[in-house]
Order: structure tokens, then C-alpha cells, then sequence
């Protein structure tokens, strides 16, 4: 809550956050920045951008993660972004370089890299001076124009590392050439980290073979949490989804050569979990840092073959111990793998969340399976910024983002006997929502068989990274298997498990039970092996869970639990708060999870 001193100066506080946005924004859409209600009070991490503003024409939604301050600012006049032609790619405003005059200082700097003038050229870079200091400039060239570009990124041609932008693209970079008298290395593509790398491999290539290559266009991430994006960085990867053109063969092997330290390494699972896990492949720089640093210390045969043998990301398959080697050295290091708190106490000692792994709920129909798991999706939006696609089939999305509503604000969403959530309340709930889930509709679509879902899935994470796929339930999926039911079931959720793996998500995957069997006048507790259809329902799930409701709570029951430091099997018992569709701890005990907006 926000101190009486910070209620003093909020108009100050908000006009400093117009301005931030003013400065900073150029476009609608989602901002980090620092927060002026309580970044002068921290002693700690005070480089963190704790603020998350969302610009929606004249409205500026903001939220601190830190303090908890929030608001709309309503704007007179909109914000206005630059505009693109027509497809979303090129800005409005090109960039034009009257004097091309190549810089012999960033000509010679480029030639102590290995890397020859005639790639550069080639490549549509630019060698010049800027401000009496030599630079290289990679250009994103406008379409249809030999001279004006949509934007040009800068790097300082010596031993520093300086970039800067004129004009920011969410695009690959890297100007392709063919030589028809040479050999072209089909169905393959390259990602670098990094232009110089880009050009390091091109270079290697000359004269030899064509191939493309490509940089991403803003380097690794540069915040990891356990070893993977930190959910803030999410935005870095605009361009997998603008260039998702360049991955629509499915036979196109892509090799990832970004660097051998540990951001490089959480880059390449990043795209690889994007783009898809089995058609990526990684190289080997052979104790170097990355393609440059291989090519300047060897030679451009090295580099080349290098590339040529890149190894496939490992999979479930026949592999050595040589593809696990990081993660067995970390298993040593760290210990068991770390699952993340599902939000409720009690709920954690059960069973915690972990992306990869195959979630079975089941239960009764009315018994609450569904709210269980939106209340699970919220918690983890909410704490760790993981992002949720749902394929739920029997309610329609805004009525969905209604419950999911409920579940944030803690309020009901309609008018009744007990207070409702405040407009300013329903908005931020919907920006909330608008940051963090996505709904598959097949109202007026294909049919949706449990492909057609799993693609709809891949194009969410490319687009969005998301953590987490819900299928809702399993009963209304499309299947034109001829065989038996059993197999069809076994098949499918070996194709999920596999999405699940390939893609680091997390799933829920609903599915009824059998008909009600009674015992003493009570249904009894079913588990996987009570599920329609075959017992692949028990023997595939990861994490096997049972919703049942009881007369006075409702039982969370763990009836599988593939790994040890996941999950156990057991039971806990909840209390269902049917004004706001949240589980709450059946006894009053303290709940370290922070609902305070």
C-alpha cells in the first residue's frame, strides 16, 4: 500500500509516469519502467523496472509489482506510435544516409575479425564515422528502395561493445546473397547472436556454398531466472513471431549458433523451444566463445565445418551421456529440480508446478476442476509472469475472462448482494488478462483435433512464450481414428507429452471420469484409472489430480506423482469462496502469496 507521503505527491507520481511513457514509448503496448512511487525508498535492486504500463490509445494502465501502486491516467490526446505502411513492418519515417563514406578505421578493425570488406558489402553494411568514432552499420533495408532503410543498428568499430539504434526492428538481420555458379545448402537456416557473428559465417561460406544466415536483432537476454527467460524479456522476441515465415517448412533444419556462455545458452532453449526442439541443431566453437572468436583464432574451413556439424538439440531418443553433460553437471550442483509454488500453501506441499511435465485432472462433473486450474494460471501469471493459452470448450472466452477476473480481483464481477469490483478494478483485470492468457475459438474454425490444438499452441509460444496450455475438456476433441479408442487416447497423449518436452510448457489436460460410482451413499474418489477411455490416462500423466467436492470442502487428491520432488501422493482440503471462484485454505494458517494489486 502506498504511504502517506506517496498519497501526497500522487499527482506527481503520475505525471512523472506520463512523462516516462511520453519519453519512452514509441507505440501502444507494454512498457517497464522505473516507478516513482518507490524507487528513491529501495536499498536494493533499485536498477529494477518493477512498473508495468500499458498504453491503450488515451489510457495509460499502470501497475508496480513492487509497491503495488496502480492507476488509469486518461490522456487528453493519444499516444501516438509511429505508423507502419500497411503490414505492420516498415516505419513511417525511412532512414537516409547522404554520405556513405566508408571509414578505413572501421574497414580495418572489420579485417582484424576475419572479416572481408566484400561480405560486409554484401551483407548491406555500412562502414562509417559518427561523431569522429568508427562504426559499423547493419541495415534493415526498406522494401522496394535501394537507399532508405527502416532502421539501422550501430556498433562501435573497436574493442567496446556500444550499440545504439536509429529506428528499432523487430526483424532478423542479414542481407542474403547467392552466387548461382555455387551450391545451395537447402532447407537450413542459421541464427547468430550477433551481426558480427552473422557476417564471421558468411565469410566462412564465400566462395563455397550459399547458406542463410541470420542475427537476432538485439542480442541474448539479458535477465535469466533458473536458467530460462525471465518472463519480463518476453518482448526481446517479437521477431521469431515477424518472421515466423522463415520456419513454415517443417523440414527445415535450424542451427543455432549463438554463444557458449550462459546467456547464449538460454537463448538457444529460448528459440528452440519457439521455433520447436526438433529441427534445431547447435554448434560447436570448440572451446571458443562464438563464431567470430572460432573464425579469428582458426580459420574459415574450421568455422564452416563447425557449423556443418552442429548437433541436434537433445530429445527423448537414442542419445549419450554427452548430450545431458550440462544438465548432469547442474543436477550435481544445484540438486533435485525446482518446481514453482502453485499459490496456496497446503496446495504446495502436495504437489508443485513444473513447465514440461503432463498434468491429468480429473474429477466429477460440477466438482470444480476447471476453477481449480484457473485459480493455478492466475497464481502463476501473477508471481512469475508466465503467460496461459486455454482450449476450454465449454464456456465462451469472455465469460472465462470473467471468471479469471473473479479470481485476480477477489471481488464478484456482477451486480448482487455483495460488493462488486470497481470499474477501475474490471479494467485492470482486463489488461491483466490481455497480458497473460489467450483463448483458442473453434466456433466458426476447423475442427479441433488435438493437431490442429497443439498448433494453435506452437504459434503461442512463438508469438507470446507462453508457460502453460490448458485443454478443457478431453471429451470434446475431433479424432478420425479407426482403430480402438484405447490406442487414439495412448497416441494423443504421447503427441502432447512431446509438446510438452519440445516446448518447456506446462499442461493441464481435463478429462471426465467414468459414471459416478456410489459407496455408502457418496461417490466414490476417482482417480486416472477412472477416466473414459483407457488407462494411458494414469500411465502418461507426470502429475495425476482428482478435484472432488465434498459437502462442506473440496479435496485435492495427488494419485500420481512421476517424480519424487515434485509431487506425493495425498490428499488436502480446500474451501471454494464461490463469490470470487478462489480455493482458500481450509484452516486460517498464513498464505505468503501476495493477492494485493
Amino acid at each position: 500500500m502506498l504511504s502517506q507521503e506517496q498519497k501526497r505527491n500522487w499527482s506527481d507520481v503520475e505525471t512523472t509516469i506520463y512523462s516516462q511513457v511520453s519519453i519512452k514509448s514509441s507505440g501502444y503496448g507494454q512498457h517497464k519502467l522505473s516507478c516513482p512511487a518507490c524507487q528513491h525508498t529501495r536499498k536494493k535492486n533499485r536498477g529494477d523496472k518493477p512498473l508495468s504500463v500499458n498504453i491503450d490509445g488515451n489510457k495509460i494502465i499502470y501497475h508496480c509489482h513492487h509497491c503495488a501502486v496502480q492507476g488509469i491516467i486518461h490522456t487528453e490526446q493519444k499516444i501516438m506510435r509511429k505508423k507502419s505502411n500497411g503490414n505492420g513492418t516498415s516505419p513511417i519515417n525511412p532512414i537516409q544516409i547522404k554520405d556513405k563514406t566508408s571509414s578505413s578505421k572501421s574497414e580495418e578493425w572489420l579485417l582484424s575479425r576475419g572479416i572481408s570488406l566484400e561480405t560486409a558489402e554484401r551483407a548491406g553494411c555500412l562502414l562509417l564515422e559518427k561523431n569522429n568514432k568508427p562504426v559499423i552499420g547493419f541495415t534493415f533495408p526498406l522494401e522496394g528502395s535501394t537507399d532508405e532503410y527502416e532502421a539501422i543498428k550501430y556498433r562501435s568499430a573497436n574493442c567496446s561493445k556500444d550499440f545504439w539504434w536509429e529506428n528499432n526492428a523487430t526483424k532478423l538481420w542479414g542481407r542474403q546473397f547467392h552466387d548461382n555458379s555455387l551450391e545451395t545448402i537447402e532447407n537450413t537456416i542459421v541464427i547468430t547472436e550477433g551481426e558480427i557473428d552473422c557476417l564471421s559465417i558468411l565469410e566462412s561460406f564465400k566462395g563455397v556454398a550459399n547458406i542463410e544466415v541470420f542475427s537476432v536483432p538485439n542480442g541474448a537476454p539479458s535477465k535469466i531466472s533458473d536458467s530460462k527467460v525471465d518472463s519480463s524479456e518476453d518482448g526481446r522476441f517479437k521477431y521469431v513471431w515477424e518472421e515466423r515465415s522463415k520456419f513454415k517448412n517443417k523440414n527445415l533444419k535450424i542451427i543455432l549458433a549463438t554463444d557458449s556462455d550462459p546467456a547464449g545458452e538460454v537463448l538457444c532453449a529460448e528459440l528452440a523451444r519457439r521455433v520447436g526442439k526438433a529441427r534445431c541443431y547447435q554448434v560447436d566453437y570448440l572451446g571458443n566463445k562464438d563464431a567470430n572468436d572460432l573464425l579469428v583464432k582458426t580459420d574459415a574451413d574450421t568455422l564452416r565445418k563447425q557449423v556443418l556439424r552442429a548437433e541436434p538439440i537433445p530429445l527423448h531418443g537414442l542419445n549419450s551421456i554427452e548430450h545431458y553433460s550440462s544438465e548432469f553437471q547442474a543436477l550435481y550442483d544445484e540438486g533435485r529440480p525446482k518446481g514453482v509454488s502453485t499459490g496456496i500453501k497446503s496446495v504446495d506441499k502436495l504437489f508443485t508446478l513444473q513447465t514440461g511435465y503432463l498434468n491429468i485432472i480429473t474429477g466429477y462433473p460440477g466438482d470444480g476442476k476447471s476453477s481449480f486450474v484457473d485459480q493455478l494460471v492466475v497464481n502463476v501469471g501473477k508471481t512469475y509472469g508466465w503467460k496461459t493459452c486455454y482450449c476450454s470448450f465449454e464456456k465462451p472466452g469472455s465469460l472465462h475472462a470473467v471468471q479469471l477476473s473473479q479470481v485476480l480481483i477477489g471481488k464478484p464481477f456482477f451486480e448482487g448482494q455483495h460488493p462488486r469490483m470497481s470499474q477501475e478494478e474490471k479494467d485492470f483485470s482486463e489488461q491483466w488478462i490481455s497480458e497473460h492468457i489467450l483463448f483458442q475459438d473453434y466456433s466458426d474454425s476447423e475442427m479441433p483435433t488435438i493437431e490442429v490444438i497443439l498448433d494453435k499452441n506452437a504459434s503461442a509460444v512463438m508469438r507470446y512464450g507462453i508457460r502453460v496450455i490448458v485443454i478443457d475438456p478431453f471429451n470434446f476433441i475431433h479424432n478420425d481414428y479407426k482403430g480402438l479408442e484405447t490406442d487414439m487416447i495412448s497416441n494423443m497423449l504421447t503427441k502432447v507429452q512431446l509438446f510438452c518436452k519440445q516446448h518447456d510448457v506446462l499442461c493441464f489436460f481435463i478429462s471426465h471420469p467414468n459414471k459416478p460410482q456410489m459407496r455408502d451413499g457418496k461417490k466414490n474418489v476417482v482417480t486416472g484409472v477412472d477416466i473414459s477411455g483407457s488407462m494411458s490416462w494414469y500411465s502418461k500423466a507426470d502429475l495425476g489430480l482428482t478435484i472432488y467436492r465434498g459437502e462442506s470442502n473440496v479435496e485435492v487428491h495427488c494419485w500420481k506423482a512421476r517424480w519424487g520432488w515434485q509431487a506425493q501422493v495425498g490428499k488436502t482440503s480446500l474451501i471454494f469462496n464461490i463469490l470470487n471462484g478462489r480455493y482458500e485454505e481450509e484452516q486460517e494458517i498464513e498464505d505468503n502469496f501476495d493477492w494485493t494489486l
